[in-house]
């Protein structure tokens, strides 16, 4: 509730990616997306491995189509990640630096963080945290708050109810049953 105004997405990773949450502004729906993105409940195919690589490209892919606002990613990892080797966190902090886009890690793992981690979050402007640091998660939010907000195109659901159809096929054979259930027993009046 406290981050009323901003605008943010959320992207699950393994192996593969799966933009859970659009770019939005309805704080209810980060809020609720927890369970689902639960690692032991994600299918096998989906977490056998870690592609930080992969799941920032396409994160990237959806924020340079929003050509106004400051763009940041806030990734959270162990940090370890077969993609973002042999010189490849170099080649994607420069393309993240190019368009513009901040990249902050928050470290859920054991240990330090990996170089490649803090090499790439280092060139875009942005740190490494550990997850128990109260103090760098402050630190993300202040930059967040003096970023420039982007617009936001409000797109809600179109209503379409299409139960009429349904309605009158399940009135018919409800009619039926009654019907045909006078004729094949025995009504001893």
């Amino acid at each position: 509730d406290d981050r009323q105004g901003d605008a943010f997405g959320l992207t699950g990773f393994g192996d593969h990616f799966i933009h859970w949450v659009p770019l939005t502004d309805d704080t209810t729906a980060l809020a609720h997306a927890p369970p689902f993105l639960n690692p032991k409940r994600l299918p096998r195919w989906f977490s056998q491995g870690t592609s930080i690589g992969k799941a920032l490209r396409e994160c990237r892919k959806l924020m340079i189509q929003r050509e106004e606002g400051d763009r940041l990613i806030i990734l959270l990892s162990d940090g370890y990640s077969f993609d973002l080797s042999n010189g490849e966190d170099e080649r994607l902090a420069r393309t993240f630096r190019d368009d513009r886009i901040t990249v902050h890690a928050v470290h859920i793992g054991p240990g330090s963080p990996p170089d490649p981690l803090v090499n790439m979050t280092a060139r875009t402007g942005g740190e490494v945290f550990a997850a128990g640091d109260p103090e760098g998660l402050s630190a993300v939010f202040r930059q967040i708050d003096a970023m420039q907000k982007t617009r936001m195109i409000k797109v809600s659901a179109e209503t379409m109810d299409h139960f009429k159809p349904f309605a009158e096929a399940a009135l018919y054979c409800m009619a039926s049953v009654l019907l045909a259930s006078f004729g094949l027993r025995y009504i001893p009046w």
